[in-house]
């Protein structure tokens, strides 16, 4: 499965679980919402019912006052109870219209309701008509009295359905908080789980390979060659890094190889003269701190012009290779030996202690070239002159001890007995220079 299509597949499912969430929280939301507008719905109806309890009694006591005083003053409550007490048992009627055993009791109590004002106004207007002994008569006979009772005993029975209505709702809504702190719980518990797994999607698809591949620019920008030590998946991340892989050994190749061909002979493979000064400068220079002495062998083919000129060119290369081939056996692994040019070579020997250490190496060289070597089907021998200047005796210095060398090897092919030389002051005096 591509990293497309499961990154696809990822935030679908995201979005879903995301919508899917909103959409769930709403709608408990909501249900919440409107359990707790049942509960204040409850409460209204209890203080309403509250209202008009003590609206009848206020109406009741103001009758009684007027009975009693036939104050008009208190006539005011007397009307304004009665008032507040039809009003309040409206609001009550349209509070209850969906519980109809509530409604029942009201038009219970609206009877009773009915009844106590027919007693109170009928008191009250006998005694506005002097006729008060009547309305006392009538007060005396408590039927205001039984009214007021009954309505007292309604109210307590619809109260009580009402508490214990109150008491239902706030259960309700009470389940309805714990369903929604559960379904945080649980979202909570979900979204950290999709959150670890979003991010081991990204950290193995995007991050890791991002990584290796940041630490791989890194390296190879540091001229470091690359080793392919992980196994890619086969996806696109994957396919990019392999490819980054392959492209940066092509490159790293091509650097390795533009690096020694400017550091190398080409036909030889031996080093050339770019990295010759630099390396006896730095053999001379480490002298100074471990001691000891390097040799400086100068090296050139005998009558090589002779051997282009009767076999040609061709054999000439295989000549030069073979004589580089001979050299290189013939040294230490400390040493080094370059091609300066055409048919001449220059060896480094390192790690002296005494001058006949040179001369061993010098022997081993020699003795390599005493066989003919067989080259394109003919036996030819190769003959070699060479001269030697050593550091510090001879000089401390680069080019003098290139040219001491130089020197050496050119007294060496002037003397037919002797295939080398070691450099002396007097090979100046007389005169010898190079070419």
């Amino acid at each position: 499965m591509s990293i497309r299509l499961k990154l696809s597949l990822l935030l679908g499912f995201l979005f879903l679980a995301a919508i899917f969430n909103s959409l769930f929280s709403f709608q408990l939301e909501s249900y919440g919402e409107e359990k707790l507008k049942w509960v204040l719905h409850t409460h209204e109806v209890l203080n309403e019912t509250q209202i008009l309890s003590g609206a009848m009694k206020d109406a009741e006591t103001g009758q009684r006052g007027y009975l009693l005083t036939t104050n008009s003053v208190y006539l005011e409550p007397y009307h304004n109870g009665v008032l507040t007490a039809k009003e309040s048992f409206v609001k009550l009627k349209a509070l209850t219209s969906d519980n109809p055993s509530q409604q029942h009791s009201l038009n219970s109590i609206e009877k009773q309701m009915r009844l106590k004002f027919q007693e109170m106004e009928e008191t009250v207007e006998l005694v506005q008509g002097d006729n008060k002994d009547k309305a006392v008569q009538i007060v005396i006979e408590n039927r205001g009295k039984q009214y007021m009772d009954n309505i007292r005993s309604l109210f307590s029975s619809f109260i009580n359905a009402e508490t214990v209505l109150l008491e239902q709702r706030k259960g309700d809504f009470r389940e309805s908080r714990a369903q929604i702190t559960t379904l945080v719980a649980v979202e909570i518990v979900l979204f950290i789980g999709l959150y670890i797994m979003t991010i081991t999607f990204l950290r193995r698809s995007f991050f890791t390979p991002l990584e290796l591949l940041l630490a791989s620019v890194k390296k190879l920008e540091g001229g470091h060659k690359l080793d392919v030590s992980d196994v890619v998946k086969n996806d696109e991340m994957g396919h990019l890094l392999s490819t980054f892989f392959v492209m940066s050994e092509k490159v790293y190749q091509r650097e390795e190889d533009l690096g020694f061909k400017a550091h190398h002979d080409e036909l030889t493979r031996l080093k050339n003269r770019l990295t010759m000064s630099e390396e006896i400068e730095g053999a001379i220079g480490g002298l100074q701190e471990v001691g000891g002495m390097i040799a400086i062998l100068f090296i050139d083919l005998d009558q090589f012009k002779q051997i282009n000129d009767v076999y040609g060119h061709d054999i000439g290369d295989l000549v030069i290779k073979e004589t580089a081939y001979r050299l290189k056996y013939a040294v230490r692994d400390s040493d080094t030996v370059f091609r300066v040019g055409g048919d001449e070579f220059l060896v480094i020997i390192r790690d002296i202690k005494k001058i006949v250490d040179v001369e061993n190496v010098v022997n081993n060289i020699i003795s390599e070239f005493e066989q003919a070597a067989n080259i394109g089907g003919e036996e030819l021998d190769i003959s070699i002159s060479i001269g030697v200047a050593v550091s510090p005796a001879d000089s401390i210095d680069r080019k003098e001890i290139i040219k001491f060398a130089d020197v050496a090897m050119y007294a060496a092919k002037l003397d037919e007995g002797s295939s080398y030389k070691m450099f002396d002051r007097g090979m100046l005096r007389r005169g010898i220079e190079t070419e």
